[in-house]
């Protein structure tokens, strides 16, 4: 299939790029940084009318740029306003729209969290944002019969992606011998999932499109590792001297993820392979190669 990749030149796009190529298909960035508006309409319909498929990933993902009310602000527009130009458009044209949301929609769950039975409950804006797109799709689905498919990403790590993330953060730290910082005591759990797998697990509803059509699925691995883990971990694993140390914890901050992965493993024959230790092994090279 041809497919468009909103966000293509993002650090997940451009790795989901790599992956549509490498199984046969024929990928096409949507990118800012070329230029590529998403609420440009008219560049955005000739783009979206002339593909087979859409992978909506463009988005404010950085939460730090969300935690004032003029961040907030921008990065709601984008999220639900960019998601509805881009259903819409999908909508129209009667293209298979593939949403990349996110599990932090589920925010704090008492219990195990699944795709059809747990009700969301986002703790902060970026989640809300997220979740508000997801029902964006989901209406234009119920009234418009959009072809649609809902990814909730586990926050991936590894190779490509954000260095501003926790775990890329940590090794830097580790590695400079300075302070690994954590927010909070550091019991915070959380699903990290390494890119690879989250990269595998985005694109295989395309094997599966009519099980995929309408439906919801957790990419994520199902190993919970609180951050004070991460952090020790990291510590043994560059052998760094480096003390841990605990700062003020961030409000609004999600402290348990527990995401079930039993429906992707039914319906699409996926689970996550790459433990956590493993992954961190995987990732340590590159960010030597890229952070020093």
């Amino acid at each position: 299939m041809k497919i468009l990749v909103t966000g293509g030149k993002g650090a997940i796009g451009g790795r989901l790029m790599e992956a549509l190529s490498e199984l046969g298909h024929e990928p096409v960035s949507y990118d800012l940084v070329d230029g590529q508006d998403i609420f440009d309409l008219a560049q955005l319909e000739a783009a979206v009318e002339s593909v087979d498929a859409v992978y909506h990933l463009a988005a404010e993902a950085n939460l730090n740029c969300m935690r004032d009310v003029e961040g907030a602000h921008r990065g709601a527009v984008l999220n639900v306003g960019g998601t509805e130009r881009v259903a819409y458009l999908c909508a129209k044209y009667a293209k298979w729209l593939l949403y990349v949301s996110t599990v932090c929609v589920y925010g704090d769950t008492p219990d195990i969290a699944r795709e059809d039975t747990t009700l969301p409950n986002p703790s902060e804006i970026y989640a809300a944002s997220k979740y508000a797109g997801e029902w964006i799709v989901v209406g234009y689905g119920k009234s418009l019969a959009l072809p649609y498919t809902i990814i909730r990403m586990a926050t991936p790590y590894g190779r490509g992606t954000r260095l501003a993330m926790a775990v890329h953060v940590f090794f830097i730290q580790a590695l400079k011998g300075e302070a690994i910082t954590i927010h909070g005591d550091g019991t915070q759990e959380r699903t990290m999932t390494h890119i690879d797998d989250v990269i595998e697990g985005t694109v295989a509803p395309l094997a599966h499109k009519s099980e995929s059509l309408g439906q919801i699925f957790n990419i994520s691995t199902a190993e919970r590792t609180s951050v004070k883990q991460m952090a020790e971990q990291i510590k043994a694993l560059t052998g760094s001297q480096s003390p841990i140390v605990f700062g003020s914890k961030r409000p609004h901050d999600t402290m348990k993820e527990d995401i079930d992965t039993a429906k992707s493993k039914k319906m699409l024959g996926w689970e996550a392979k790459v433990s956590f230790k493993e992954g961190l092994a995987k990732t340590l090279p590159w960010i030597k190669q890229i952070a020093f």
